[in-house]
C-alpha cells in the first residue's frame, strides 16, 4: 500500500474512533438501566470490533464510570485488562486483573476475571500462578448456574503447555459440548478455538483443519473478528503441517489482513511467520518471506517469544543457506537453537510448575482437613473443661498427635525434594552417579587430594562379553547383573570414593588413594563377584579392569581416564578377567603417536562422547569427514582441522578419492603425531576409509583404534521404534544387494542403505538415477506384495528438526525423493516367490555375463 493510502486509512479508523466515542457521549442515559446496556453494549464491542473501539467508550463515561455499581465497574476494568493484553501490555493487564481478584464479587464475574487472567499468566509463562487461579476457577464451577465454556477451554490449553494432552484434549472436548449445549454463538466460537488448538498440538492436523473451518464460520457469526482470523490461521497453519504450502497462502494472508484491521498485533506477526514458511517451501519470493521474518523479530526479541523467535530464526537460517551465506545461517541456527534450549528449560519449570500447584493443592487439602480435625479437637475439649481429668489429658495427646502428623509432612516433603535431587544425578538402573556427575565430582574429589596432597587414582571397569549375557538370558539379566554390581561397589569403594555409571556397562570409579590401594578394592570387588542365578541357572561374568595414577605428565582429570581407558583396552585385548596398571603398558601402547579413529554421531552436539570429545581436543593432527553442522561445531575447538571432503569432486571415481584420503591421514601418522580422524556417525558402519588406515597404521607398527558412535541405524531403531531382535534383519549395501546372488527371508526387517546410488557401479555420482530404482523395484517385487508399505528413512542431524520417515507403497518407490543418505525400509512380509526370484537372479547373472 501507497504512503497516502496508508494516511487516509490511519485518518479514516481515528475518525471511526471520534465518531463512536462522540456518539456514546451524545447518548448519555439518567438511569442505572441506560448505564447497564451501555456497559453490555462496549462489551459486545470489545468482542466483535477492535480493542481501540471499547478503549474509546469506556473512555466516554467520563464522570459517569464514578457511579457504576460494584458489577458494572467489574465488568468495565474486565474490559480494560483485556484490552491492555490485546495491544501487548500484558504486565499492565495481569496487574489490572489481580487487583481486580482481591475484591468480592459474585461467582460468575469472578470465574469471567480467572479465566482472563490465567489466559494472560499462561501468555507470559507465569505457570505456577496460572494454575493456581486455574484450579480456583474450577471450583466455583460448582456456585454458578451459567456455561463456562471458556474456563474449560483454558484449562485444555494450560495442560496442553505442561505434556498433559489427553487431559487438555478432554477439557477443550468438554468446552465445546457446554458452549453447543448451552452456549451463545460467541462461546461456541471460542470453544471450537480451543478444539482446533488441542487437536493441531496433538498431531491430529486434518480434524484440526476442519474445526478451524467451522471456528470461522460460527465466529462470523458471533462477529468476532480476532477469532475468524485466529480461524483462517488454524486453518492455514494445518495445511502447512499436510505440506500444502501453495493452499495455505491465501488462508494465512486473509488471517494476517484480519488482525491487522482487528488490531491484535501478535497475532498478525505470528502469521506472518507462518506465511513466510509456506512462500519459502512453496518456490514463492525469498525477498517477500525475509520481509515478513524481519518485521516479526523485532517484537518477537521484545516480547522475549522464545518460541517465535526459534520458528523465525530457523527460517531466516533457510533464506541465508539458500542464498548461500553458510556464515550467516550458521549463526541464525546457533540463535535458534540458543531459543529452543531456553524453550526445553521453560518446558521443565511449566511440568515443575505443573506438579508443585499439583502438590500444593494436595497439601492445602491436607492441611484444611488436618485444621478441621484440630478445630474439632479444640471444640470438644472446651466442651469436656467440666469433665475429669482423664479427658483433658486425652485432648492433650490428640494435639500431640497432629503436630506429629504435620511433622511428618514437612520431612516427607524435605525427603521427595532430596530424592528428585538424587535422581537427577545417578543413574536410575544401579542407583551410582551417572557420568556427568562422576566426572564433576571426580574434579571436585582431584582438587581436594591435590591440596591435601595425597595421591589421586581413576579405575575404568567393563563387564566382560556383556552381549552375550543379554542375547543368553536376555535384557532382565543384564539389568540383574548391573543392579548386582552397582550394589557391590557401593559396599567395596569407601564412602568419599565418586562411583559412577559411564554407560552401558563400563564402570568408573574415582579414589584419592595410591593405585596398590586401588588394587587392593579391585581384588576385594574381585572376590565378591560371583555369580547369580537366572531362570535356574548359573550366571557367572567378570569384569577387566584399567587403572592410572595422577602424575606431572597427566594431571587432569580427562588425561587420567584416557590413560585407564587405554589400559582397560589392553586389558580386554589381552584376555579379559584382569587388572591393567596404564604404568606398566608397553611403551608402543602408551606413546603419544598414532590414530584413533572417532565417530561424530549423527547429531554431533548429543552424540558426540566426552572420550571422542577428549580425543579432538588432545590430538596434534585432526582430520574430518562430517556433514555441515558437526564439521563448523569441530572447526570451533579445532580450527586447525583437516577438511578430507576437498578429495571429492564431481564425476571423480569414490575409490580413487577414498584412497587420497587415506594417503593423506597415514601422511600425518608415519611422521610420528597423535592423529585423530573424525568420521560421520559409526566409523565402522558403511566406512571404507576408517578400517583401511586403522589396518594400514597397525601394519605400519603404529598404535590405532577406533571409538564407536551413534550410528544412523541406532537412530533408525530408536525413531520408527523397531525391535531387531523380534524378527531378525537383513542389512545391505544397495547396489549389492541388487547385483549379488542375495536370498531375502521376507519373514525379518530388510534394510537397503544408499538407495539413491542403486546401481553406481562405477562410484562416480551422487544422486539417484528412476532407471534403477524401477530395477531395484522390479527385483523386490518378486518378493513382496506391490502395495507392500516401505519406509524411506532419514535420521535428523539437528535436535530442533525432525526425522524424515515416509511411509509409501512398494510401487512407487521409483518416484519418491532421495538424499544420498536416504534409506529403505522394508518391514517383515510372510509372502514370498522363490521361484520367480531365481530366475530374476539368473537373468541379472546373464546380463552381467
Amino acid at each position: 500500500m501507497c504512503t497516502r493510502h496508508r494516511q487516509s486509512a490511519r485518518g479514516l479508523w481515528a475518525g471511526i474512533l471520534l465518531l463512536v466515542a462522540a456518539t456514546a457521549l451524545a447518548e448519555a442515559p439518567v438511569v442505572a438501566q441506560s448505564l447497564e446496556q451501555r456497559i453490555a453494549a462496549i462489551e459486545q464491542t470489545n468482542k466483535t470490533a477492535p480493542w481501540q473501539v471499547s478503549a474509546a467508550l469506556i473512555e466516554a463515561l467520563g464522570a459517569e464510570r464514578a457511579t457504576l455499581t460494584d458489577p458494572l465497574r467489574f465488568r468495565v476494568e474486565l474490559v480494560e485488562a483485556r484490552n491492555l493484553a490485546l495491544g501487548g501490555n500484558y504486565v499492565g493487564g495481569l496487574a489490572l486483573a489481580e487487583s481486580m481478584l482481591k475484591r468480592e464479587i459474585a461467582p460468575d464475574l469472578r470465574i469471567r476475571a480467572l479465566t482472563l487472567a490465567v489466559n494472560m499468566t499462561t501468555n507470559v509463562a507465569d505457570y505456577p500462578r496460572a494454575f493456581q487461579w486455574l484450579h480456583e476457577g474450577l471450583g466455583l464451577l460448582d456456585q454458578t448456574t451459567t456455561t463456562q465454556p471458556r474456563l474449560l477451554g483454558m484449562a485444555s490449553y494450560l495442560y496442553l503447555r505442561v505434556g498433559e494432552e489427553r487431559l487438555a484434549l478432554d477439557y477443550a472436548q468438554q468446552a465445546l459440548d457446554v458452549a453447543r449445549a448451552a452456549g451463545s454463538v460467541r462461546d461456541q466460537c471460542i470453544a471450537l478455538s480451543d478444539f482446533a488448538i488441542a487437536l493441531d498440538e496433538i498431531g491430529h492436523t486434518a480434524q484440526a483443519e476442519s474445526s478451524s473451518r467451522e471456528q470461522i464460520e460460527t465466529c462470523g457469526r458471533a462477529e468476532d473478528p480476532v477469532f475468524v482470523a485466529d480461524g483462517h490461521k488454524g486453518v492455514g497453519k494445518a495445511l502447512l503441517a499436510q505440506d500444502l504450502y501453495a493452499q495455505a497462502i491465501p488462508w494465512l494472508t486473509d488471517a494476517r489482513k484480519q488482525f491487522k484491521s482487528a488490531g491484535f498485533t501478535s497475532g498478525y506477526l505470528e502469521t506472518g511467520v507462518l506465511l513466510a514458511k509456506a512462500l519459502l517451501h512453496s518456490d514463492g519470493p525469498l525477498g517477500r518471506a525475509r520481509e515478513l521474518l524481519d518485521e516479526a523479530l523485532p517484537t518477537f526479541e521484545a516480547q522475549q517469544a522464545r518460541d517465535n523467535i526459534e520458528r523465525t530464526r530457523l527460517l531466516l537460517s533457510e533464506i541465508l543457506e539458500r542464498q548461500g551465506r553458510s556464515a550467516e545461517a550458521l549463526q541464525e541456527l546457533r540463535l535458534a537453537q540458543a531459543a529452543h534450549e531456553y524453550l526445553d528449560a521453560v518446558a521443565r519449570e511449566r511440568r515443575l510448575g505443573f506438579l508443585q500447584a499439583q502438590f500444593d493443592s494436595e497439601a492445602k487439602e491436607r492441611r484444611i482437613a488436618d485444621l478441621q480435625g484440630e478445630r474439632q479437637l479444640q471444640a470438644a475439649e472446651i466442651a469436656a473443661r467440666s469433665r475429669s481429668q482423664w479427658l483433658q489429658g486425652l485432648g492433650l495427646m490428640c494435639l500431640i498427635l497432629v503436630a506429629a502428623l504435620l511433622v511428618s509432612l514437612l520431612a516427607r516433603t524435605h525427603s521427595d525434594r532430596r530424592r528428585y535431587r538424587e535422581l537427577s544425578e545417578r543413574d536410575g538402573l544401579t542407583g551410582l552417579y551417572n557420568h556427568q556427575s562422576t566426572l564433576r565430582l571426580g574434579r571436585l574429589l582431584q582438587a581436594r587430594s591435590r591440596r591435601e596432597h595425597k595421591p589421586f587414582t581413576a579405575i575404568v571397569a567393563d563387564i566382560d562379553y556383556f552381549k552375550q549375557i543379554n542375547d543368553r538370558f536376555g535384557h532382565a539379566a543384564g539389568d540383574a547383573v548391573l543392579r548386582s554390581l552397582g550394589q557391590l561397589l557401593l559396599e567395596v569403594f569407601p564412602a568419599h570414593a565418586v562411583v559412577g555409571r559411564s554407560g552401558g556397562e563400563e564402570f568408573t570409579m574415582l579414589i584419592d588413594a595410591s593405585v596398590d590401594q586401588a588394587r587392593y578394592l579391585i581384588e576385594e570387588l574381585r572376590r565378591r563377584t560371583t555369580h547369580l542365578v537366572m531362570h535356574d541357572e548359573r550366571l557367572e561374568y567378570s569384569l577387566s579392569y584399567g587403572l592410572s595414577a595422577a602424575s606431572e605428565s597427566q594431571s587432569s582429570l580427562e588425561e587420567i581416564l584416557r590413560s585407564a581407558d587405554m589400559a582397560l583396552y589392553e586389558a580386554k585385548r589381552s584376555g579379559r578377567n584382569r587388572v591393567i596398571d596404564a604404568a606398566n603398558l608397553p611403551m608402543a601402547t602408551r606413546a603419544e603417536s598414532g590414530l584413533v579413529v572417532v565417530g561424530s554421531g549423527i547429531q554431533f552436539g548429543r552424540h558426540l562422547s566426552s572420550r571422542c570429545l577428549s580425543e579432538i581436543q588432545e590430538a596434534e593432527c585432526v582430520f574430518v569427514l562430517t556433514d555441515g553442522a558437526a564439521h563448523a561445531m569441530i572447526a570451533e575447538l579445532r580450527p586447525d582441522l583437516i577438511d578430507l571432503r576437498v578429495h571429492y569432486a564431481p564425476g571423480k571415481d569414490r575409490r580413487q578419492t577414498y584412497r587420497e584420503m587415506d594417503a593423506a591421514i597415514m601422511a600425518e601418522v608415519r611422521a610420528g603425531k597423535r592423529v585423530c580422524a573424525v568420521f560421520y556417525g559409526h566409523p565402522g558402519v558403511f566406512a571404507d576409509v576408517p578400517h583401511a588406515v586403522i589396518r594400514k597404521a597397525r601394519e605400519a607398527g603404529f598404535s590405532a583404534r577406533m571409538e564407536p558412535g551413534i550410528s544412523s541405524e541406532a537412530c533408525l531403531y530408536a525413531d520408527l521404534g523397531i525391535d531387531p531382535g523380534r524378527s531378525g534383519v537383513q542389512s545391505i549395501e544397495a547396489t549389492q544387494f541388487l547385483l549379488e546372488d542375495r536370498q531375502i527371508d521376507t519373514r525379518s526387517l530388510l534394510l537397503l542403505w544408499q538407495v539413491a546410488l542403486t546401481g553406481d557401479t562405477a562410484c562416480t555420482r551422487f544422486h539417484a538415477e528412476p532407471e534403477e530404482l524401477e530395477r531395484l523395484v522390479e527385483r523386490l517385487l518378486l518378493d513382496y506384495p506391490a502395495d507392500h508399505e516401505v519406509i524411506l528413512y532419514e535420521a535428523t542431524r539437528l535436535p530442533i528438526e525432525p526425522f524424515r520417515a515416509d511411509r509409501l507403497a512398494l510401487r512407487d518407490l521409483a518416484s519418491a525423493r532421495y538424499e544420498e543418505y536416504t534409506t529403505l525400509v522394508i518391514p517383515p512380509c510372510p509372502q514370498r516367490h522363490p521361484d520367480i526370484a531365481a530366475q530374476f537372479l539368473q537373468s541379472l547373472r546373464s546380463v552381467g555375463k
